[in-house]
């Protein structure tokens, strides 16, 4: 780096620090709060492993693995109903362990209104 570009970066630098500006920060993907919720799971943070999953399926809705994973956090918070529903729209969204554990249990988890969503029919 020659020394203007390093006096440059430094202006710049002192610039955002003096004017109180902050840097951009990144905007996060529903696979950024899905995995900040995995890692919060895992250390016991139950309830903020739901709200990363809730807006992880806010940005992305038809994704099997953030609802499985939300029903699994819903579950530990004692949310039997939040996590059945939860669990429900993995396996119509076609998560295989949702719908497994749901047929072992007795759950229909079908959406009978919707044929193509339910596995079953034509799409």
């Amino acid at each position: 780096m020659s020394g203007s570009a390093f006096r440059i970066g430094c202006a710049v630098g002192i610039a955002v620090f003096l004017c109180g500006a902050k840097p951009p920060v990144p905007k996060m993907t529903a696979d950024d709060y899905y995995w900040s919720g995995k890692g919060k799971y895992h250390s016991g943070d139950y309830a903020g492993a739901v709200a990363d999953y809730d807006k992880a399926a806010k940005l992305a809705p038809d994704t099997a693995r953030i609802f499985g994973s939300r029903g699994a956090a819903k579950r530990k918070l004692g949310d039997k109903e939040g996590a059945l529903a939860d669990a429900k729209k993995a396996a119509r969204l076609g998560d295989k362990d949702a719908r497994r554990i749901l047929d072992l249990l007795g759950y229909d988890w079908q959406d009978k209104d919707d044929p193509a969503k339910s596995g079953k029919g034509k799409p």
